[in-house]
């Protein structure tokens, strides 16, 4: 998961979740309110009841009928109005207000524990399952005495309605606001992770295609990813140098090696005509080791030109061709080993002929090399999921598995001894490796089947022309 991808969703999730708690929050408080300001109207009307019950010394206006008196009917009772109705000390109903109509209210749980402790309860209560029904219950008193209960209730119907409808305003302003959210999120994001995005991007084009000289586009920003931006372009500007440093050395050290091996060679071989034995073997020592000399500068030159930039010349080449034509150039070379070609009869990969051909040369004389007068050499073509895979396996002895992670690496030996004695440079894999990353591919070294090594080269695929075929 990418980290513009994580920040999205912890930007989210934390507007997610302060709305939430805002959310609920709010409701909570609203609640709490509406039933708080319903209590402070309970309880003042009952004061005032109480109040004019302890001054005239009683309770007047009391019916012999109330005894008799029933429920309320639920749709009598209004949101806004207060009722009231005393109970006697024994919990009976004895006085109404008169918007109950000759009607009661329930006698609850809190209005039988004020007769118990004196000490005033509030209760809600669900009437017949459609409303709530705020109650105040509080004692009347006369000195300690308990003369009676007076029960103040209020409809909270408009309350609930009320809550309802700053719930559902919550409910679509927080959908409003976490959409918006969203968005500031993609854009924020966006912003934020640009730096890094181009950092990525760039980093990446010089990994696939080894050019030093791109740098990342940062801007006048002063931020901190800006900061990072040139730090990183300031790094490159060292890389390129050191790199460019190294190229100049290796190019301008083997055109100079050049003259003077020439020289010495030539004058070896004026040697190697004086009769006498002492200076034809020195002249033949001296031959040989020029040689050598030579092969390494010309390797050392190839693999200056891969690592600069821009110096390949791609066009469709046919692979299957193109090793047709490698095998068939070392076959008097492999004397009598067995070269077989085996797989696809068509692979076209996008390349530079010329270093291609070089890398298959590579791989199928570290084979030969590797092998004996009668050991078997086999090479293999597939295609799979647009990537050419060339493998070159042979039943020589094989390279020891410590040995496998390091053999392209430059002037690698797994046996230095028999790489000298075939006359190998220590840098023909590492041409290998070369020339398949500046195509866009990789090597890998392992153990075959026939008991020797298998050294695999993959390419992409590519179209084959459509008039006329490359090689």
């Amino acid at each position: 998961m990418s980290i513009r991808i994580k920040l999205r969703l912890l930007y989210l999730a934390c507007i997610a979740v302060t709305i939430t708690v805002f959310g609920i929050g709010l409701q909570l408080l609203l609640m709490a309110h509406v039933d708080t300001e319903v209590d402070e109207t309970l309880r003042g009307r009952a004061r005032e009841v109480v109040r004019i019950a302890q001054v005239s010394g009683g309770l007047t206006g009391v019916r012999p009928e109330v005894g008799m008196l029933i429920e309320l009917p639920v749709d009598e009772l209004r949101e806004r109005e207060v009722y009231l109705q005393v109970l006697d000390p024994q919990g009976r109903p004895v006085v109404a207000s008169v918007n109950l109509r000759g009607q009661s209210l329930p006698v609850t749980d809190g209005a039988m524990r004020v007769i118990e402790t004196q000490r005033e309860a509030v209760e809600t209560i669900n009437v017949a399952g459609r409303f709530r029904l705020r109650i105040l219950s509080v004692p009347i008193l006369r000195g300690d005495e308990l003369v009676g209960v007076l029960q103040s209730a209020q409809s909270m119907q408009l309350a609930d309605s009320t809550t309802e409808r700053s719930r559902n305003l919550l409910i679509g302003g927080a959908a409003v606001v976490f959409v918006v959210a969203s968005l500031s999120a993609l854009y924020l994001t966006r912003t934020a992770v640009n730096p890094v995005a181009e950092i990525t991007r760039t980093a990446e084009a010089i990994y696939r295609q080894g050019d030093l000289s791109r740098r990342i586009n940062i801007g006048a920003g002063k931020d901190d990813l800006s900061a990072l931006g040139r730090t990183f372009n300031r790094m490159l500007d060292h890389i390129e140098d050191s790199v460019e440093a190294q190229r100049r050395f290796v190019g301008d050290a083997s055109h100079e090696l050049k003259t003077p091996l020439t020289v010495i060679r030539g004058n070896a071989e004026l040697l190697g005509r004086d009769p006498s034995g002492v200076d034809a073997a020195a002249a033949a020592a001296i031959t040989r080791e020029a040689d050598r000399m030579q092969r390494i500068v010309n390797d050392l030159l190839a693999v200056a030109e891969l690592d600069a930039p821009g110096e390949l010349n791609f066009e469709p080449v046919n692979l299957r061709a193109l090793v047709v034509r490698v095998l068939t150039d070392l076959g008097p070379v492999a004397a009598g080993r067995s070269l077989a070609l085996a797989g696809t009869d068509t692979a076209w990969v996008f390349a530079d002929a010329d270093k291609l051909e070089r890398a298959l040369r590579n791989l199928v004389q570290n084979a030969i090399t590797a092998t004996t007068d009668d050991g078997v050499i086999q090479v293999r073509l597939t295609v799979r999921d647009r990537t050419v895979s060339l493998t070159v396996s042979d039943n020589g002895q094989g390279i020891p598995a410590q040995h496998l992670p390091h053999v392209f690496d430059r002037f690698y030996r797994a046996d230095p001894a028999r790489s000298r004695a075939g006359g190998g440079t220590g840098l023909g894999l590492t041409i290998v490796r070369s020339v398949a990353e500046t195509h866009g591919g990789s090597v890998q070294a392992r153990r075959a089947d026939l008991g020797g090594a298998e050294l695999e080269i993959r390419l992409p695929a590519a179209r084959p022309p459509v008039h006329r075929e490359l090689v």
